[in-house]
């Protein structure tokens, strides 16, 4: 036989070899794998959306809702070539019934979602208002090809009331995505706020339908149905009706103010300023109003309750004692010779008062905020044992507040120094440092929780969450004082009492309206450095404005039996008692009006 022959007909075996082999494989191995596509040409899927959780106030006054609606989804055929022509017809009959709609745009976000390998609807109008969907829904669900179903658009009823807190959910992106599958279903998540931190809660659970489907993809029988859990809302302690007064207090200011339970850490009422409207962000805005809004040079959209940091100035000055006391080897009655500044390396560091205090213990030092009573001894216990004390106390530290993106402020301290700038500490840094200026930074949350731990002795989780679904949030205080701290305690608290409550108190006029009695401690933490040769300074008002200093107060209340802290910051206040006390006597007098105190309390 010739050779040629031969391979010829080897080459022929070789073949049929080939084609029996696949054969077995496609019928034999690959069996169970063609029997579920075949499966999945027949049985559809369709994911079951939760209802978004509702966030309600302490007095379930609705923060967050959720409005009812339609969407509209078109069959998955109609992207076929073929059926172009009807995909056409049925986006007129859409756009005919809702005007608002453009044709095209529809159009391109079907084409755009459209696959020859998916068998599930394309939903190409997310969100219709129950409203308007009611007169035409007869006539287009007619048609095979539309697909009417019930959902829901978040709306915040308050619009930009406690804006920062709440926070706002928008569409979800692709990072958002890789990191929770179920928002991809859902199409929107939690951007900013309570929105952001609760979202795993508020959003709940998926469920689903499996149905068996002809061939024009319309189902035939239900074979397996898993409900969307039921919705999941949270109760914040908030108070809507003191928040509304605190937005009053706030009309044209910008800062943050805080009104907190000393003891457990739950927040009743808290504003960061100026707010925003929460609804622009889910319906979308315009270019005028996400201009006004991003211009504002006051920055709306920064949560200053735990984003902004400021320089606390003469609000730290209770912390600072207690280093002393420590560390300082005097005690609250030691007097200390106060003149209008001390000179150290040829710079000048004065005191606020320009004729000085004179002669001031720990409680006058407070009563009066002598600056150089804490300038001499910062001088004489130093830096690392003020920063050791003001650790302790949450400084330089995130409060552990449940909102997003919180910061840690900065206690300074010379490695900080070193570390972050190259540059060494100077004595200056340290004198700074002791009246809340220089490199200290602090947020309006950690003082304050630090009030709180100078009213109770002990430091709180601050937190907005009262309940998740029915079960209550309980945060436990620390206990971070030692024995010798807790003793001292009273001695700050009478400097606070003092500083509202007696003739030459700081805060005393700008409070004499308070119903309640107030332990308070005013600050005022300068912008903008003094030049050494300028002796006389000119009044805040007649300053600049973003050159005024930031005016704070905070307080405890009431003073024998502390059950709430009131923080303000008034930025650019420039006077810190003209500034903010009017404002801390007008919340807690609202807060008496609300029941908050009994008639023992008021006077205490």
């Amino acid at each position: 036989m010739d050779i040629r022959y031969k391979i010829v007909l080897s080459f022929i075996a070789l073949i049929f070899l080939i084609i029996i082999a696949r054969l077995y494989y496609l019928s034999i191995i690959f069996h169970d794998e063609f029997s579920k596509l075949a499966q999945n040409n027949i049985i559809r899927k369709e994911t079951l959306l939760p209802a978004r959780g509702q966030i309600l106030d302490r007095n379930h006054k609705p923060l967050a809702v959720n409005k009812l609606g339609y969407s509209i989804s078109l069959s998955p055929y109609l992207g076929r070539k073929k059926n172009r022509d009807l995909l056409d017809k049925e986006l007129s009959n859409i756009v005919h019934h809702f005007p608002n709609f453009e044709k095209e745009e529809l159009k391109n976000i079907y084409l755009k979602e459209y696959s020859i390998y998916s068998h599930n609807y394309i939903t190409i109008i997310k969100f219709i208002p129950y409203e308007s969907m009611i007169r035409s829904y007869t006539i287009l669900s007619q048609s095979q090809n539309i697909k009417i179903d019930s959902t829901t658009k978040r709306y915040y009823p308050n619009d930009n009331v406690a804006s920062h807190i709440i926070g706002y959910i928008g569409s979800v992106t692709q990072n958002e995505i890789f990191k929770d599958e179920t928002a991809k279903y859902i199409g929107t998540i939690g951007k900013t706020g309570i929105e952001k931190y609760y979202n795993d809660f508020l959003q709940g659970k998926l469920g689903y339908v499996k149905m068996k489907v002809d061939v024009l993809n319309q189902a035939v029988e239900v074979i397996e149905k898993i409900i969307a859990n039921k919705r999941y809302d949270m109760t914040l302690s908030l108070d809507i009706n003191l928040q509304n007064h605190l937005d009053k207090e706030f009309y044209q200011k910008a800062g943050s103010a805080i009104v907190m339970d000393a003891h457990n850490g739950e927040i009743i009422a808290a504003g960061s300023y100026p707010e925003y409207n929460l609804n622009y962000f889910v319906d979308g805005m315009s270019n005028e109003q996400w201009e006004s809004i991003r211009d504002d040079l006051n920055n709306p959209l920064l949560n200053k309750m735990i984003n902004g940091t400021y320089p606390p100035g003469s609000v730290i000055k209770m912390g600072m004692g207690m280093s002393f006391l420590e560390f300082g080897d005097i005690n609250e009655h030691t007097i200390i010779e106060t003149p209008p500044f001390i000179e150290i390396g040829g710079v000048r560091f004065r005191d606020w008062l320009r004729d000085g205090h004179g002669s001031v213990d720990l409680i006058k030092a407070l009563r009066r905020s002598a600056d150089v009573y804490f300038y001499r001894l910062s001088y004489k216990v130093g830096i690392e044992n003020m920063a050791k004390t003001l650790k302790t106390m949450g400084f330089g530290q995130k409060t552990g507040i449940d909102l997003p993106n919180e910061s840690s402020g900065i206690l300074p301290t010379p490695s900080w120094k070193l570390a972050t700038r190259g540059e060494p500490w100077r004595i200056g840094d340290t004198i700074n440092a002791s009246i809340g200026q220089g490199l200290f930074l602090t947020t309006p949350m950690q003082i304050a929780r630090y009030t709180a731990l100078l009213a109770t002795s002990k430091l709180p989780t601050p937190h907005f969450a009262k309940k998740l679904g029915d079960e209550e949030v309980i945060y436990e205080p620390q206990d971070v004082l030692s024995p010798f701290q807790k003793s001292k305690l009273h001695s700050l608290a009478l400097g606070m009492y003092q500083v509202c409550n007696s003739k030459d108190g700081t805060a005393y006029n700008a409070t004499l309206d308070s119903k309640i009695t107030l332990a308070c401690k005013t600050g005022t933490a300068q912008v903008v450095g003094i030049p050494q040769d300028i002796i006389v300074r000119i009044p805040e008002r007649q300053m600049e404005y973003f050159h005024r200093s930031h005016a704070w107060i905070t307080a405890f209340l009431p003073y024998k039996n502390p059950k709430y802290v009131i923080t303000i910051l008034i930025e650019h206040g420039g006077s810190a008692s003209k500034a903010t006390g009017p404002i801390l006597a007008s919340i807690a007098n609202k807060m008496e009006s609300l029941g908050y105190f009994n008639n023992k309390e008021k006077n205490e």
